[in-house]
């Protein structure tokens, strides 16, 4: 008899289940650990997508400083309204030799080339059409993003940047620094230094 009864509470006691203190922290625990693999997947995709947008404007930037420095190359470097002093300076005016004549510029958003008219030396009222364009992408090109130029003077009636009459074949500095104070990433500094060969000008 007492053996039953005491079979019987055994029973009792496993037919009872989980406490409700029991069944909460189970809850918190399978809580806590959700929390965490969302929070992972969450840090991991955003990881790629701030990857992802530096490669890409990496790209571009490369297109943009290779396209920049073929004209170099290729064109002749002009003073336009002084853009071509050897000081800092957001346009760079070339004219191709191939035909036309373009401006490039830098700004906190972006860098864009722009066709222009001959005999046209402001590059401040055009039309441009962006090679790089920062918007939207919580970066921005810094203050000492800028062109560094000195014109073309293959008979040296001219000034040099240094100050003095001399003939020289022009170059171009181009440097591109990118800040990502919202992405939290490390800035991305791009400096070239491109020579005028000056094909078809000689």
């Amino acid at each position: 008899m007492f053996e039953n009864l005491s079979s019987s509470k055994k029973e009792k006691k496993i037919a009872q289940g989980f406490s409700l203190i029991e069944l909460l922290v189970a809850m918190f625990i399978l809580l806590m650990v959700m929390g965490a693999m969302v929070a992972v997947s969450i840090a991991g995709f955003r990881s790629y997508q701030k990857s992802k947008a530096i490669k890409t404007i990496a790209e571009d930037i490369g297109f943009a400083i290779n396209s920049i420095a073929k004209d170099v190359r290729m064109g002749k470097i002009e003073n336009g309204d002084n853009y071509a002093n050897g000081e800092a300076n957001s346009y760079l005016l070339i004219t191709r030799n191939r035909g036309g004549r373009v401006c490039y510029r830098i700004n906190s958003a972006s860098v864009a080339v722009a066709n222009i008219a001959s005999g046209d030396n402001d590059c401040s009222n055009e039309n441009y059409s962006n090679i790089v364009d920062l918007s939207g992408t919580g970066m921005s090109f810094a203050a000492s993003s800028a062109f560094r130029s000195c014109l073309t003077d293959h008979d040296g009636t001219g000034t040099a940047c240094n100050g003095t009459a001399e003939k020289r074949r022009g170059w171009v500095e181009i440097n591109l620094n990118i800040e990502s104070p919202t992405m939290e990433t490390d800035a991305i500094r791009v400096q070239t230094i491109v020579s005028s060969r000056d094909y078809g000008w000689e």
